[in-house]
């Protein structure tokens, strides 16, 4: 199975680059004979300046403090796989496990556990 993913960026990027995709219908029709599935994983951390160097950090990258587990899934992950086409979803830097759980059960009920 091959799989092509977009991961470690924001979400809105992801979301940005997906749509590119979903209008160009050469790149969908390759995307569908060769069997390919779009996967999709973004991280949280705070947008970066475009002059930003590792030389002016003082420290790590913050995280983004809107991007709860619930906001994750329903103003992303849900459009990705909706409206997108996505068909694997994760999480990259930031992402916990707690969005990880809601994740698979608003995407995958009948595993949910209780």
């Amino acid at each position: 199975m091959l799989g092509i993913l977009f991961n470690c960026a924001e979400p809105e990027a992801i979301t940005t680059a997906l749509k590119h995709i979903q209008e160009d219908q050469a790149v969908l029709n390759r995307l569908q004979s060769s069997g390919a599935l779009l996967g999709a994983y973004a991280n949280r951390l705070t947008p970066i300046a475009p002059d930003w160097s590792l030389d002016e950090a003082d420290g790590p990258q913050e995280m983004r403090a809107d991007l709860d587990p619930q906001r994750y899934y329903e103003a992303f992950v849900s459009e990705w796989t909706k409206d997108l086409n996505v068909q694997l979803v994760g999480g990259c830097c930031g992402i916990t496990p707690e969005h990880i759980a809601l994740l698979s059960a608003q995407l995958h009920p009948s595993r949910a556990t209780t």
